[in-house]
């Protein structure tokens, strides 16, 4: 007799044997149970995690002698020929090559006859999103309405690709991937069984290259036995599998930690010269790496295992994620080593992940302390020794008053000097402390534009109804005075100070012209520039004096 591979001898016969889907086989049992039969499923879900032996399970509990029963015997003829595939009422079609119109018109014809031995007749149809439009179409009716002893049950690994029409006219199952301890005990059942020992950490290291497919895992057990033939070992399992090791693992583990690049690269070389997968390399790092993390979150798992200095857990999420995207990339690359020898250098060269966090908190420090002096006096006054601001305050003053009114200039100076003894004394340090609060609300408010504008200029004084901000560029001057920055300005400052000011800006270039307006008392006098002023604008002056 010919040899019957492992996934086929354990296919699981009825409704407990199914691993992993108890609530898939629960509800299907409570529905044979009740006789609320649908005539149209939908088994969709990874690979090897049972769909089609479900749909057989489901065939036998429905057509078996003493059903319809939620324990087929599979004993009778009918459990067995549904078993080996030879029965007349359980029709298994491959959609992926049987795709077309005509077959499934051919189908639709054939629907129509009684079952030959069963109650009902079952049309399994296999990977059912491999089918035209037109096919799909041609099925519709028949899903929608066929006769009372026929039943569709539909499998896909695909199930977004399946039009909704078919999905509205079908139960849908969902099946999980099985988990790495469900498919451990069913592979320790099987070697049991058969009678081979296996070492526990061989069969645990099969479960997880399965990822979720008890098929899968079979057919690895299934070669492994055939490997050796009498045992199963873990050197083995790794040898076979492609696996790097255990030791390895801890070697590359330790020059990535450390940051060595140059022993990294050596034992990537070394398992390249013994033939290992790149990608599964990549893999089984990630693995090492989510323990590392699971065990750093404070869980117990393989506890014993980590020797090497322990990391900020920011750090195994970054190098976690590092790795993750070279996998992926690894699956598609044609050079798939460079992958791995580009990640294993990124990683290598991560930030220092505990001079940032030094960093953050010097910056929260410094975020506290402005914080602290977020009261700002509603009314700052720029100080007396620094002369050139102050004038070049009043030179705007000038060019901003009406011509028409002919303001002489000695009430020009007159009204700054008045609105400035009616400041509250403040210093050059209150001026910074307002301008440095500016920008560092527009950061805050994500207003990196202004900021960036306001960079280039400096804060040249405060009075009770303006705010004076000099540019040496006109371009910054010109940007500022539009409105849609000027109001945020505006806006901004009114909630620094508390009060409301208007925001003015001037070019820095023309204080020197503001230096000849206004000179120093000892000469002002004779400068022939205040000569004309006073006879355009008014006899009297007044000299402002800087204490």
């Amino acid at each position: 007799m010919a040899y019957v591979a492992l996934y086929r001898q354990w296919r699981p016969q009825d409704f407990e044997q199914l691993v992993g889907q108890e609530h898939i086989s629960t509800t299907l049992k409570n529905a044979v149970a009740t006789n609320r039969i649908a005539h149209a499923y939908l088994f969709s879900g990874p690979r090897g995690t049972g769909k089609t032996s479900m749909a057989k399970i489901l065939a036998k509990a429905l057509n078996c002698i003493e059903g319809p029963t939620t324990k087929p015997c599979n004993k009778c003829d009918n459990c067995q020929r549904i078993t080996d595939g030879s029965s007349m009422d359980v029709l298994e079609i491959d959609a992926a090559s049987n795709r077309g119109i005509d077959e499934i018109r051919e189908l639709r014809e054939k629907v129509k006859f009684t079952p030959v031995d069963g109650r009902f007749k079952v049309y399994i149809i296999d990977e059912v999103h491999m089918l035209t439009t037109e096919a799909f179409n041609a099925l519709l009716k028949t899903l929608e309405e066929p006769p009372a002893h026929a039943i569709f049950i539909l499998a896909t690994t695909e199930p977004y690709k399946i039009p909704a029409t078919i999905l509205s006219r079908c139960q849908r199952y969902d099946f999980r991937r099985i988990s790495t301890e469900d498919i451990v005990q069913r592979l320790n059942e099987v070697v049991q069984q058969m009678d081979i020992p296996a070492e526990a950490e061989a069969v645990e290291i099969i479960a997880r290259a399965a990822e979720g497919g008890l098929r899968d895992a079979l057919s690895m057990l299934d070669q492994c036995i055939a490997f050796e033939g009498d045992q199963v070992t873990t050197g083995q399992v790794r040898a076979m599998l492609g696996l790097a090791g255990e030791e390895w693992l801890l070697d590359m583990e330790g020059a990535l930690l450390q940051r060595n690049v140059p022993e990294a690269l050596a034992q990537i070389q070394n398992l390249m010269s013994m033939g290992k997968d790149p990608r599964q390399v990549l893999l089984e790092l990630i693995v090492r790496f989510r323990n590392k993390l699971v065990h750093h979150a404070g869980k117990t798992e393989g506890a014993g295992e980590f020797e090497q200095p322990e990391i900020q857990a920011e750090e195994y999420i970054e190098i976690i994620k590092t790795l993750s995207d070279a996998a992926q990339e690894a699956k598609w690359a044609s050079q798939p080593r460079i992958i791995l020898e580009l990640a294993v250098i990124e990683i290598s060269r991560r930030k220092n992940l505990s001079d940032i966090a030094e960093l953050m908190a010097r910056i929260e420090k410094l975020e506290r302390i402005l914080g602290e002096r977020s009261e700002v006096p509603k009314q700052v006054q720029p100080v007396s020794d620094f002369p050139l601001k102050q004038q070049s305050s009043v030179q705007f003053e000038m060019r901003h008053t009406p011509t028409s009114e002919a303001t002489p200039l000695a009430k020009v100076i007159d009204s700054k000097v008045a609105s400035d003894q009616s400041l509250n004394p403040a210093g050059e340090q209150n001026l910074e402390d307002l301008w440095e609060r500016i920008l560092a609300e527009l950061l805050k408010n994500n207003k990196r534009a202004i900021h960036t504008c306001l960079l280039q200029g400096e804060l040249l004084a405060v009075t009770p109804e303006n705010v004076m901000i000099g540019f040496q560029l006109s371009f910054y001057k010109e940007r500022v005075e539009k409105e849609d920055y000027r109001g945020i300005l505006a806006k901004l400052i009114t909630q620094i100070t508390g009060e409301n000011r208007q925001v003015r800006c001037c070019l820095t270039s023309e204080t020197e012209h503001a230096r000849q307006v206004l000179p120093q008392p000892e000469t002002q006098k004779d400068n022939p520039l205040v000569r004309d002023a006073v006879a355009m604008f008014g006899e009297q002056v007044v000299t402002i004096e800087n204490k």
